[in-house]
């Protein structure tokens, strides 16, 4: 994934964050919250600073910043499972 602009993991990380949420099926929203962990990662690598907590956690430390991912997510959209 190192081809692919910040912008876009950015976009990938809400994406399968707004997924993981919504969906009701278990697999899906578990595949939705490791793809959002890895692209998480990927961002710390580049420098960015983002929680390093796992994202599957339905109450996360830090609720303005997970409220405000998901609100810039689209369900199934890009980078989702």
């Amino acid at each position: 994934m190192s081809n692919i602009s910040t912008k876009t993991l950015y976009t990938h990380l809400r994406n399968a964050l707004k997924t993981g949420v919504c969906c009701s099926g278990h697999t899906k929203s578990h595949w939705n919250f490791v793809k959002a962990n890895e692209y998480r990662d990927i961002l710390n690598e580049r420098g960015e600073n983002l929680p390093e907590h796992d994202l599957a956690a339905l109450t996360p430390r830090d609720p303005v910043w997970y409220d405000a991912q998901l609100k810039l997510g689209e369900y199934n959209g890009s980078g989702s499972f």
